[in-house]
């Protein structure tokens, strides 16, 4: 029986480590790894609690960007939908990513929006500030698909 139980505990073991392992190297390889609120480092996790009060936290991602461990949080709060990038190590946010209206985009971009668009409207628009640099993410329809693009304050595209 000992030698039963201890094959069990050696086996679980064994699968803790792999476990382990397995999300170490995928936050190494800069995968994100989906995450719950209770996995969140205590300092990540009163970031989180405080920023999406009175709303819900909808999905977190851990990954590795700028060579550090940092949490991508999406949230509906105040019925807008919300992004932050959160640091693990001290709950510090990074980026975030709020909608706008498109009247409220810099000239440059609305330009090179509805140029690339052929429209103003359908348009969802988010505001990103992710480590300094801001960008904005524009999702609408062209060429009869559902597309998304991605301006600098310039309005020149990016990735």
């Amino acid at each position: 029986m000992k030698a039963l139980i201890d094959r069990f505990l050696l086996v679980s073991m064994l699968t803790a480590v792999a476990s382990f392992a397995v999300g170490c190297a995928s936050l190494k390889s800069g995968r994100e790894v989906e995450v719950t609120l209770a996995d969140l480092s205590e300092p990540a996790r009163a970031t989180v609690k405080k920023e999406t009060a009175g709303g819900k936290v909808d999905k977190i991602t851990r990954e590795v960007e700028h060579g550090k461990t940092v949490y991508d949080v999406e949230a509906t709060v105040g019925g807008k939908h919300m992004e932050y990038l959160i640091e693990a190590a001290d709950g510090k946010i990074l980026g975030t990513e709020v909608p706008m209206e498109f009247s409220q985009l810099p000239k440059p971009v609305r330009a090179a929006a509805q140029k690339y668009f052929g429209t103003t409207s359908g348009l969802t628009i988010m505001k990103g500030v992710e480590f300094g640099e801001t960008s904005y993410e524009i999702e609408g329809p062209r060429n009869g698909k559902k597309v998304e693009v991605t301006f600098d304050p310039n309005g020149k595209q990016g990735k």
